[in-house]
C-alpha cells in the first residue's frame, strides 16, 4: 500500500501523447513536454512537485528513480503502481487519417483565407504549402510575431519601438522600428506573393491576409468545432488535432520585452482550458490513459489549479489507480495549505469522494 502524500516517481508519466500523435510533431514539441532527445535523468528540483526531465540520453529513462548519482549499474526497478494497473489497457483508437493535415503539418482548419499563416504558438515562422521559414533578423521576427499576435488589431509603434530600443531617442527608435517593418513587408510580399502584408495605421502597424492569418486563429476556428461534436471520441480526435497547432511556447525566441505579457498570460490559461475538454472527451470515451496525459499537462501548466487536478484524480481512477489519485489530493492539499494557508476546494473534495465511492 503505497503511504498517502507520496507520488509515485513513475505515477504520472506513463504515457508520451496521444495515439497517432505519440510522436513529437513535425513543426516541434507541445507546449509542457520534452522533446525526445531531453528524455534523460529526471529532476529532482522540480517546484511543482511532479516528475519532470533533464539532460540528454539515448537511453530512455527509469520511471521509477527520480534521481541516480553516477556509479555502478543499479538493476531496473519494480514496476511502479501505474505500469501494474495500465500494462494490460488495449491501446485506444487511431487517429483519423493523416491525410486532414497540409504539407506544412499543421491541421486543415478550414476558415479561408491566406494559404499562408504566421506560427506563433511556439517559434515565429512563416507556414505555407511548401513548408515552414522565417525572416532573418530578431527584430523583424519579434515585429512579425507580435503583429501576429495582436491581429486584426494594430501594434502601436511608440510602444514598441521603445521595448525593443530603450536607450535611443523615441525619434531614433520609431526610425529603426520603421525600417524594420519595411523589411518585413518586403519579405512578406516575395515569400506569400502578396498573401500576406503589413499595412500602417495612425497608431503603429497591423498585420493583413484574409480571416485567419494565424495558427492561434486556426487553432480557436478548430477546437471552437471540436465542441460541438456530440460523439465523445470524435471530439478528442479533432480537440487533439488542433492541438498538434502548438509546437511550443507562445512567441517561442521572440525577446521577452516585445512580448504582451498580458496576452501570453491569457494565452496560457486558454491553453489549460484546451487541456481540460481534452481530459474530459478522453473521460467520456472511455480512455483514461488519454485522460490522464491531458490532465497530467494541464496540471504542469498551473500548479494550483484544482479543476486540472480533480480531472487528473477522475482519469487515474477510471484507470483503477484510486491510490495514485488520493496521492494526487493530498499532494494538492499540502501545496494549497503550505503555499497559500488555504484548504482544498470544493471541486478537489468531490473528487476524492468519488475516489473512495461517496
Amino acid at each position: 500500500m503505497q503511504r498517502a502524500g507520496a507520488i509515485d516517481p513513475g505515477l504520472l508519466d506513463q504515457s508520451h501523447g496521444w495515439p497517432a500523435v505519440t510522436d513529437e510533431p513535425a513543426t516541434g514539441p507541445r507546449p509542457g513536454l520534452r522533446s525526445p532527445r531531453d528524455a534523460g535523468t529526471r529532476d529532482p528540483g522540480r517546484p511543482d512537485g511532479l516528475p519532470g526531465v533533464r539532460g540528454a540520453s539515448a537511453a530512455p529513462y527509469d520511471p521509477g528513480v527520480l534521481h541516480r548519482a553516477p556509479g555502478p549499474a543499479v538493476p531496473p526497478a519494480p514496476p511502479t503502481v501505474a505500469e501494474r494497473h495500465t500494462a494490460d489497457t488495449p491501446a485506444p483508437a487511431p487517429l483519423p487519417d493523416p491525410a486532414t493535415t497540409d504539407p506544412a503539418g499543421v491541421p486543415d482548419c478550414g476558415g479561408g483565407g491566406s494559404v499562408h499563416s504566421v506560427g506563433i504558438l511556439g517559434p515565429v515562422v512563416l507556414i505555407g504549402p511548401d513548408g515552414s521559414t522565417a525572416p532573418s533578423g530578431s527584430v523583424v521576427r519579434a515585429l512579425l510575431g507580435s503583429l501576429a499576435l495582436a491581429h486584426p488589431h494594430p501594434v502601436n509603434a511608440d510602444t514598441f519601438a521603445t521595448r525593443l530600443w530603450p536607450d535611443r531617442t523615441p525619434a531614433q527608435a520609431r526610425q529603426c522600428l520603421h525600417t524594420g517593418a519595411h523589411r518585413l513587408r518586403s519579405w512578406l510580399q516575395n515569400a506569400t506573393d502578396g498573401g500576406l502584408g503589413v499595412v500602417t495605421q495612425p497608431s503603429g502597424y497591423a498585420l493583413t491576409g484574409g480571416e485567419m492569418p494565424t495558427d492561434l486563429a486556426r487553432f480557436r476556428h478548430a477546437a471552437e468545432r471540436s465542441r460541438r461534436i456530440a460523439d465523445p471520441l470524435r471530439r478528442l480526435r479533432h480537440l487533439q488535432q488542433a492541438h498538434v497547432l502548438w509546437r511550443g511556447r507562445l512567441l517561442e525566441g521572440v525577446a521577452p520585452e516585445c512580448v504582451d505579457h498580458q496576452a501570453q498570460q491569457s494565452l496560457m490559461l486558454e491553453h489549460t482550458g484546451h487541456l481540460q475538454d481534452l481530459a474530459r472527451a478522453a473521460l467520456e470515451a472511455r480512455l483514461p490513459r488519454e485522460a490522464i496525459v491531458a490532465a497530467r499537462r494541464a496540471c504542469e501548466e498551473d500548479h494550483f489549479n484544482e479543476s486540472s487536478h480533480a480531472l487528473l484524480m477522475d482519469a487515474l481512477t477510471a484507470a483503477g489507480m484510486r491510490v495514485a489519485a488520493l496521492d494526487v489530493y493530498e499532494h494538492m492539499r499540502n501545496r494549497l495549505n503550505r503555499s497559500l494557508g488555504i484548504a482544498p476546494g470544493e471541486i478537489l473534495k468531490q473528487a476524492r469522494g468519488r475516489v473512495i465511492g461517496r
